[in-house]
């Protein structure tokens, strides 16, 4: 599958420009039930920098995080892009890109992360992750068959708010997040990526993203030119698959050694 890969990278045409898009969570890094744990270790944050001061390169990093808290695990320099959020908030080398209606998405949310912390005590391992901008329901810390009664009784828990249409309902991995319902996902982060590339660079884009998320299909689903790379074996939208993160390493001193 790693081969498959790397094969159709080497076979992009010469003169694209190459965009290389990554999850974080599950992706640079492995899961930890806690999730403010998962940091960009020193060995990937070298092979990242150096692929991404490559002539005709883009890198990109693309989470469910808040921009600023991704940003201090990532700790990458500012000539890679950082989508926060879902793509509601990207940055690049100092320019800031936010939804346009990000700023007023607080009100939407007022009073629904006191509403679902009930959860933590309902539910002990369960976690509520309090973003402002959305609030995350995780259950990386339980056992497989809890989780669904913890994501069916936040349902219950959210109804006025979906009621309203003021949140959204989004699934990922072990956690279901609800965000305001202002539209963005990873694949429009992932097309606005492309297209600043292509102006920026006068070349058409050839992208490759890898995630292992759900919410990661999206940006599968907005590929035009190039593949995208689940990280694991479950059913999916991908082009390729790799088997975990010990294959997205070795995928990345490859690019790393090529140059």
């Amino acid at each position: 599958m790693l081969d498959e890969v790397k094969a159709a990278v080497l076979a992009r045409p010469a003169d694209s420009a190459f965009v290389l898009l990554l999850d974080f969570d599950g992706t640079l890094a492995e899961f930890n039930p806690d999730p403010a744990a998962p940091r960009l270790t020193p060995a990937r944050w070298d092979l990242i920098e150096g692929i991404s001061r490559q002539p005709g390169v883009s890198v990109g990093i693309v989470s469910g995080r808040r921009l600023d808290d991704l940003r201090a695990r990532t700790r990458l320099p500012d000539r890679v892009y950082h989508a926060g959020l879902h793509g509601l908030e990207i940055e690049i080398e100092g320019r800031h890109i936010d939804h346009p209606d990000l700023h007023n998405a607080t009100d939407r949310l007022d009073g629904l992360a006191d509403t679902l912390r009930r959860l933590t005590v309902e539910f002990p391992g369960s976690l509520i992750e309090d973003k402002r901008a959305s609030v995350a329901v995780h259950t990386r810390g339980m056992a497989a068959g809890d989780r669904e009664k913890v994501f069916n009784r936040a349902e219950i828990l959210a109804v006025p708010w979906m009621a309203e249409g003021l949140v959204r309902r989004l699934e990922g991995n072990a956690v279901v997040e609800y965000l305001p319902n202002i539209g963005g996902h990873k694949g429009e982060a992932t097309r606005w990526i492309v297209a600043d590339v292509e102006a920026r660079s006068q070349r058409q884009a050839w992208v490759t993203y890898i995630g292992d998320d759900i919410t990661d299909e999206d940006a599968f689903k907005a590929i035009v030119e190039g593949i995208s790379v689940l990280v694991g074996l479950r059913p999916t939208a991908a082009t390729h698959k790799v088997n975990g993160i010990a294959e997205v390493d070795q995928l990345l001193r490859w690019l790393a050694a090529r140059g």
